[in-house]
């Protein structure tokens, strides 16, 4: 096998785990928009909420005014309404499905790949470095081989590797 065959079947076993890495994106991302829908501010200390008729007679003017005023309830920013919050979360949530359903075809198309080794021990070390996204040291621990022996045999196991078809 050359090297850039080996580096061909690398590159396509770990696109599962970038697409996982981009779902776990996406989810912070969104929980970032959730937290800017439901941010609020504390009315501001000049608001003087008061009921009694006698203290508003008190009161100049200009406190009348902003003892009228609602509270101020700032959501994400400058410019932002709750309704452009909501459409970026619908945009992301449609984004993260994608994402989703992209990442299952291709942990599926992969696991076909594997499955297909004809040595369990070649399968199980592919399946941990790129399903799992272990290192080869988690690994050589994991399975109680030397470090060598996990190396020798994840070389062995790219080299039986028969990708899909349609790769390019």
């Amino acid at each position: 096998m050359t090297s850039e065959e080996r580096q061909r079947k690398v590159r396509w076993l770990m696109r599962y785990r970038i697409a996982e890495k981009r779902i776990k994106r996406l989810e912070a991302e969104k929980e970032r928009w959730r937290e800017r829908a439901t941010s609020t501010t504390t009315a501001p200390t000049y608001f003087k909420y008061i009921d009694k008729q006698e203290d508003k007679n008190k009161m100049t003017k200009e406190q009348r005014r902003r003892n009228e005023m609602p509270p101020v309830i700032i959501r994400g920013g400058k410019h932002l309404t709750l309704e452009d919050i909501v459409a970026e979360m619908d945009a992301l949530d449609r984004e993260l499905q994608e994402a989703i359903y992209r990442a299952t075809a291709l942990r599926r198309d992969i696991g076909r790949a594997i499955d297909a080794l004809s040595e369990d021990r070649e399968q199980l070390v592919l399946y941990y470095k790129y399903v799992d996204g272990m290192y080869l040291e988690e690994i050589c621990v994991r399975m109680g081989y030397s470090y060598r022996q996990a190396k020798r045999i994840h070389n062995d196991a790219l080299e039986n590797l028969r990708m899909s078809p349609n790769v390019p």
